[in-house]
């Protein structure tokens, strides 16, 4: 199949080949519900890998949430047959009720991104070769499959650590979605100079009832130069926030967690925050931990648990850690909530409607 390029662009100060089979809009002769792909978290970059199926050749990819475009690193050259705009994936369909993994099924003419120069997978997990790319633009993969089969321009995420998680394309509800609350949505914020990116409005954080105190126009996005704001991402492993606010936050939650009789030990990198699990009060539902709440507009909570209804993580025996990082005093944005934060919930992110929705997290 031939392939045409376009001007070079540039990804990390490295230039490579944008290709597309054709002009036309991606296409397919199937019109299944939806897509699905296996994500894993790869343990020691801690980022999340797919694997896509360029024709009959898989290839994992590590997903990138708010970049706009996908590329691929070809050791036979961008002219190769291993590159091409044919992705093959497994369809995920109603049957009987329920949404149950179906045949797969086959996008022609969607445009990929290849780089030549090995250089390039430097930084990305083990057995990576390339990123894919969800951002808000029209080059993003959900965008593209959204031409292709026709489906609503949204995709969903369900990120885990330790097992098997999830890519969805197209229609929900999602496997296992039957089993859980109604997603909860909030609108998405459009950052001119970050356009690709999902921003949510975060208009406080707090905890047990306690405020934590933060300099509100850090919360905001500075129309002059697009800095500020909360925005998700997948490659940043625990939500980072700006000096001020994490040091405000992780002072208010070591108070609400001295309140509980929870004390402090040494911290483990990257954590600076760390407590005895010997002072933690477990019940069958989880452990008795001060919730994390992002007050969203309209009223709208999102609870920053995760397994065992605990925000914290099991770093080892009697050992738990706040899983945030400071984000340092000038970050072009205030609070990314990092992968972690992300995982064993399902979050869709709705590009039509221009909204996020996330379900409580499993219990496991």
């Amino acid at each position: 199949m031939a392939s045409s390029s376009s001007p070079l662009l540039t990804f990390l100060a490295l230039s490579f080949i944008f290709l597309s089979v054709s002009n036309a809009q991606p296409s397919s002769s199937s019109r299944p519900g939806g897509l699905v792909f296996p994500v894993n978290s790869d343990s020691s970059t801690l980022q999340y890998v797919t694997k896509l199926s360029l024709g009959k050749v898989p290839i994992n990819v590590v997903v990138d949430l708010g970049r706009k475009s996908s590329w691929i690193y070809s050791s036979a050259g961008c002219a190769s047959t291993s590159i091409s705009g044919v992705i093959t994936a497994q369809s995920n369909n109603l049957k009987n009720g329920e949404w149950v993994s179906g045949p797969n099924v086959t996008a022609r003419g969607i445009s990929l991104g290849c780089e030549k120069n090995a250089s390039v997978l430097r930084g990305l997990a083990r057995g990576a070769k390339g990123i894919v790319g969800l951002g808000r633009s029209s080059s993003s993969l959900a965008s593209q499959f959204s031409a292709s089969f026709r489906f609503p321009k949204f995709f969903a995420l369900e990120l885990k650590s330790t097992i098997e998680g999830s890519l969805y394309f197209g229609d929900g509800p999602y496997t296992s979605q039957n089993f859980r609350q109604p997603l909860t949505y909030t609108p998405l914020l459009t950052n001119s100079f970050f356009p690709s990116d999902y921003f949510i409005d975060v208009k406080s954080i707090d905890m047990d009832g306690s405020n934590v105190t933060i300099n509100k126009g850090l919360l905001s996005i500075n129309k002059k130069n697009g800095v500020g704001g909360a925005k998700f991402s997948t490659l940043v492993p625990y939500t980072t926030m700006e000096s001020s606010i994490y040091k405000a936050f992780t002072s208010v939650y070591i108070k609400t967690a001295k309140a509980r009789g929870i004390s402090t030990i040494a911290p483990v990198a990257p954590f600076s925050v760390c407590f005895n699990g010997s002072t933690i009060e477990t019940r069958p539902d989880g452990f008795l931990v001060p919730e994390i709440f992002l007050r969203l507009p309209n009223n709208v909570n999102w609870i920053m648990t995760g397994p065992n209804n605990s925000p914290l993580k099991f770093i080892k025996e009697n050992v738990y850690c706040l899983p945030f990082v400071n984000g340092g005093s000038k970050p072009k944005t205030s609070i990314v909530i990092g992968g972690h934060q992300m995982e064993y919930s399902i979050l869709e992110f709705d590009i039509a409607k221009s909204r996020v929705g996330y379900s409580p997290p499993i219990q496991v």
